[in-house]
């Protein structure tokens, strides 16, 4: 998935609240950036451009392309931005509209990637002795943490930080133990 910063992240989404008949001016979008921004305008676009998610269509006019709308609906579902000024229904209608496109795309994933303690602990622990278990085949258990975080983070989408949270509350609870090895600490699940 394409990241965009906030500032590409709100330009996009403007070029799309603002298009008619699928295209806007970069005039329109820039007039209706935070001010802080309206100088940054040229330089946004042609970062939007190069990650191909917009594309010209006759002098000052532009179109977001289809897979630059499917990238506004991914970065919209985890953007913290606030919104500090009312711009109206367009801006509104199209952030319904994209909210709409990601229900009907993943209708039965959350929006939100967020899971709970007893998730966490239930999905962690089966993934530590499915590790251990393959690791006592080969001869050595030796359950890295930087590798086991690693495969977490990619197996259940979750954030670094919201990890490190709920490790911290695996080894305040108990349930696990550290000790410092040479590369990286290792982990013990006690039971």
């Amino acid at each position: 998935m394409t990241e965009l910063n906030t500032e590409e992240l709100i330009y996009l989404l403007y070029a799309d609240a603002y298009s008619e008949a699928g295209t806007v001016t970069k005039s329109t979008v820039k007039s209706n950036l935070p001010k802080t921004w309206k100088g940054k305008a040229e330089k946004i676009y042609d970062a939007l451009q190069s990650l191909e998610l917009i594309k010209p269509t006759s002098k000052g006019r532009f179109s977001v392309v289809e897979q630059g709308g499917r990238v506004l609906v991914t970065n919209l579902a985890t953007t913290t931005y606030k919104f500090d000024s009312i711009k109206g229904p367009k801006v509104l209608n199209t952030l319904l509209n994209c909210i709409k496109k990601a229900a009907e795309a993943h209708p039965q994933v959350k929006l939100s990637n967020d899971i709970t303690f007893d998730e966490f602990q239930d999905k962690f622990k089966k993934l530590y002795f499915e590790e251990r278990k393959q690791q006592a085949l080969q001869g050595v258990v030796a359950i890295r943490k930087r590798e086991i975080s690693k495969h977490f983070i990619e197996q259940n989408s979750i954030t670094q930080h919201q990890f490190e949270e709920y490790f911290e509350m695996l080894k305040t609870k108990g349930e696990i133990s550290m000790t410092e090895g040479r590369e990286d600490e290792l982990i013990e699940w006690v039971e």
